[in-house]
């Protein structure tokens, strides 16, 4: 399937899906396979969390059976689990399962514009393979887990070029690079507490502008001596917004994709994810701190293992406000492109 720029091709939707061609459909995907179950590389953190153990597969399928169990009762009883399937299902990171079904739903959504691209498999695919194999290797010996992503990306990207072509990639390069979205950055943590200071500081200014006095202690919100009415409100690590900035992040590059065509809308709708997760978690922030004051600490909080109905409603909110967030600056966004489109023609 492989040809030089200057052989004949023929469109995806007339190839002639033969022995040989489906051999080398099934190489490629048993080489993915086997790859991705072979990654036993990450970080000494993780090894020590997931017993010296830890498969970059566990995102979908995993290891096989045992893995996929550990998603399915994860899920449930959010237990962790002896792999990376068990952090995505353990954690807040439970979005990453659904990025391979959606890469699917996005394959089936080119599918009318890749059937008429000419397949002619470049054998400059070879050397993006090489690279991220060899990647792959450094990654292994430095003991690195973000590099084993890279790395995959690139065998990814290789293999398309080599089986499909550029032509095909181009088409494909969104899809593509959503499988970014399929790993837990546990990084992203390191920041959170920063994060935790803004957020608090912000609580403490909106609290402030609504008419509800209380005193900035760190990362915590409390009442002022005297008050009627005593409260105590930590911002922790969920309440930072980084968890459901990954989510929003994901969900606004995918809605920029789908609806919209022109590259500086899709780029206001991506960048829109950080400050309305901010104002999400302002809106969460007041929500206990007013049910605090009203219904008290035990309704509106709860115990840190086992917080109240009414906490992790809060929690939703964020994302209603959120996902109407996005909606809203959509239809913005579509008023203005017609609006400027009718008076073009004025």
């Amino acid at each position: 399937m492989t040809s030089s720029p200057t052989q004949s091709a023929v469109r995806l939707k007339d190839l002639a899906w033969n022995g040989r061609n489906l051999f080398a459909l099934a190489a490629a995907v048993l080489a993915c396979w086997l790859l991705l179950g072979t990654v036993l590389y990450c970080d000494t953190s993780y090894r020590n969390t997931f017993n010296g153990r830890c498969t970059l597969t566990g995102l979908f399928l995993s290891t096989f059976w045992n893995d996929l169990k550990d998603q399915f009762t994860g899920l449930v009883s959010g237990t962790p689990a002896g792999s990376i399937a068990g952090e995505v299902t353990a954690t807040e990171w439970t979005q990453c399962i659904l990025v391979p079904p959606l890469v699917a739903f996005l394959v089936w959504w080119l599918w009318p514009r890749l059937r008429e691209v000419p397949v002619r498999g470049h054998a400059s695919g070879y050397a993006i393979l090489g690279a991220g194999l060899l990647l792959y290797f450094g990654g292994y010996m430095a003991e690195n887990y973000y590099v084993g992503i890279v790395s995959m990306e690139l065998v990814y990207a290789g293999l398309i070029v080599v089986f499909l072509g550029w032509a095909m990639m181009r088409l494909l390069v969104f899809p593509w690079a959503f499988l970014l979205f399929m790993w837990p950055y546990g990084f992203l943590e390191d920041i959170a507490f920063q994060l935790r200071l803004i957020m608090s500081g912000l609580s403490h200014d909106a609290l402030g502008w609504i008419g509800i006095d209380n005193v900035l202690n760190g990362t915590a919100i409390l009442s002022p001596p005297g008050a009627p009415a005593s409260f105590s409100i930590d911002i922790a690590d969920p309440c930072s917004g980084i968890r459901s900035f990954a989510a929003l992040l994901m969900i606004a590059s995918l809605y920029a994709f789908l609806s919209f065509d022109r590259l500086w809308q899709k780029i206001i709708i991506v960048l829109a994810a950080a400050p309305l997760v901010i104002i999400g978690n302002l809106v969460r922030i007041i929500m206990l701190t007013l049910g605090t004051i009203h219904f008290g600490s035990n309704f509106a909080l709860g115990a840190n293992d086992h917080p109240s109905w009414f906490h992790e409603g809060a929690g939703y909110v964020v994302y209603f406000v959120d996902l109407a967030g996005l909606a809203g600056l959509g239809w913005l966004l579509n008023q203005f492109t017609t609006g400027a489109a009718k008076s073009s023609r004025l």
